[in-house]
């Protein structure tokens, strides 16, 4: 099966972003929700909109935001 070709019109209104904020979190986001990078756990510390991710660079832990401010599931852990 082949994959279909991504043309200007099925891109439109996604507009890829990327901010290092003041901490060295790189955020990336295509809509409202961001795909967030950093080390360590972000509750309290990272807001970000509801069902964004962060991935814990330092032991690829998986986290998502679940109140649209600073509170993070954790949902995957490597063992």
């Amino acid at each position: 099966m082949a994959l279909p070709t991504q043309t200007d019109a099925n891109k439109a209104g996604m507009v890829p972003f990327q901010l290092t904020d003041s901490d060295g979190i790189v955020h990336n986001t295509m809509g409202g929700a961001y795909i967030t990078f950093g080390t360590g756990t972000p509750n309290a510390t990272v807001t970000a909109p509801i069902g964004s991710l962060f991935i814990d660079v330092t032991n690829a832990n998986l986290y998502m935001n679940t109140d649209a401010s600073t509170t993070w599931e954790l949902v995957s852990a490597q063992t």
